[in-house]
């Protein structure tokens, strides 16, 4: 579960500190700080599972603009049975703002060092936290991509970082040809199809999601892949036929599906393996392109496995039927901030909206932070 997560100079996000529930609703205005939380976590996941440089993922002008700190400073806390893993970076930009690198990243499991890097030497520390191997480093990537494999709870903070799913869904941009099986889902889902074919590897997932399907898409009866050349894939969608002739199957190319019939099966492909793998869903305005009858069956659904402990999600969201129905119970978060100045943040909980929805309270310019 993601605990908690600290941001200074990035940004909007200036000593931003925020702690993390089961189900978290995020809202406020355009341009207040929401989707930059999102943008953080995605970074330090891919800077973690050593997909990018620093350099490629901290760019000079990230920086606050009001501020004249040539460092950047990020925390995550996760916990994963019980116990909690921090996470700390500080990105440092050379004198001439063009290149960054790591000033110093360390982890740490309850409290004891498992890695360490400060100036231009790395430290990794033995499963029992004494100190273990050092070597020089340069602080281009993260310590963690070149870590020793001697220690099993860097790699289960590893994986448990990777278990961050950041999306924001558009159908429109979403690939039906699949060459590879991909463990996880790009943050458009435009590699669907082959994080399908991952995923399709358990016939118990598959079971899962086709029967979540045929409940609210009619007529749906399962997917298959076809060969298109000797290296790629094309993933299909059967129904059965809406005619007098019961035994008829129609076949669509999944990129044929509307906009809506896309959006909706991304959205429980990735609640029905969030709920195999407990990852963390983060999902940008997961109400597009569908109506609110819907997405409700599929809010449901979310909500349960979240207070079941199954999974977690960060959700932001505009709609304000879908803000009312996620408020009945769980606690929500209203951003707020004005030009040049950073992000403010105040929880919103149901019992404190004086009898009155949120979405009107925020109607009436009623929320502030």
């Amino acid at each position: 579960m993601l605990k908690r997560l600290y941001v200074d100079n990035y940004k909007c996000l200036v000593n931003f500190d925020l702690n993390f529930n089961a189900i978290n609703l995020f809202l406020g205005a355009n341009g207040s700080g929401k989707s930059t939380v999102f943008e953080v976590l995605q970074k330090l996941r891919a800077i973690v599972n050593g997909d990018s440089r620093i350099s490629e993922e901290f760019k000079p002008e990230s920086r606050t603009r009001w501020q004249t700190s040539p460092l950047q400073s990020f925390e995550v806390e996760i916990t994963k049975d019980n116990r909690t893993y921090r996470y700390e970076l500080a990105v440092e930009y050379s004198k001439n703002e063009q290149t960054a690198r790591v000033k110093h990243e360390r982890l740490y499991l309850d409290n004891q060092p498992l890695l360490k890097f400060e100036g231009q030497e790395a430290r990794i520390y033995k499963v029992d936290f004494s100190e273990g191997l050092n070597f020089p480093f340069d602080g281009s990537r993260s310590v963690i991509e070149f870590f020793p494999q001697f220690n099993v709870s860097i790699t289960q903070f590893k994986v448990r970082m990777n278990e961050i799913l950041v999306v924001h869904i558009d159908p429109r941009l979403v690939n039906d040809v699949s060459e590879k099986a991909q463990a996880y889902p790009s943050k458009w889902m435009d590699n669907y199809s082959s994080w399908y074919s991952y995923l399709s590897r358990d016939q118990s997932w598959v079971f899962e999601l086709t029967n979540a399907l045929k409940e609210v898409l009619p007529g749906f009866e399962y997917f298959r892949f076809t060969e298109a050349g000797e290296k790629f894939s094309i993933l299909r969608a059967v129904f059965s036929g809406q005619d007098n002739n019961s035994g008829t199957k129609r076949e669509y190319r999944f990129a044929e599906l509307s906009d809506g019939q896309r959006a909706l099966i991304v959205l429980y492909t990735l609640l029905i393996a969030a709920q195999k793998e407990n990852y963390v869903l983060c999902i940008d305005e997961p109400e597009n392109f569908l109506a609110l009858p819907e997405i409700q069956p599929w809010l449901l659904q979310l909500y349960d496995s979240c207070s079941e402990g199954k999974t977690q999600a960060l959700l932001i969201s505009h709609h304000p039927e879908l803000i009312n129905y996620l408020l009945a119970s769980p606690v929500g978060y209203w951003f707020e901030r004005e030009a040049n100045t950073p992000v403010r943040v105040k929880q919103i909980v149901a019992e404190s909206n004086g009898g009155l929805p949120v979405s009107e309270l925020i109607a009436r310019g009623w929320l502030s932070a």
